[in-house]
């Protein structure tokens, strides 16, 4: 994740960027933590079974946050040339 700072204060996480938004991945990633959590005691076998589990949730959700941003950046191109700024609406890129 670069260009991206983290601040563990305990049970509190602080995410930062400078100069742009999150990526999916980014967020797929702060995301996934959220919903599988791998006990250090866990065995070998059942920790490696969550690990691959871990990621094919992380690429599911980066797949449906690129679809998001994607359909998000449509809505505005169209918004911004149904308003007589199309010249705006090249800026926004795919």
């Amino acid at each position: 994740m670069s260009n991206m700072s983290v601040v563990d204060l305990g049970v509190v996480k602080i995410f930062t960027t400078e100069n742009r938004g999150f990526t999916a991945e980014e967020i797929a990633e702060r995301a996934v933590d959220k919903f599988v959590y791998i006990s250090d005691s866990a065995s070998p076998e059942v920790a490696q079974q969550a690990r691959e589990y871990k990621e094919k949730i992380r690429q599911t959700l980066i797949k449906y946050l690129r679809e998001a941003q994607e359909s998000e950046r449509k809505t505005i191109r169209a918004k911004l040339a149904e308003n007589g700024h199309h010249d705006l609406s090249k800026l926004i890129g795919d």
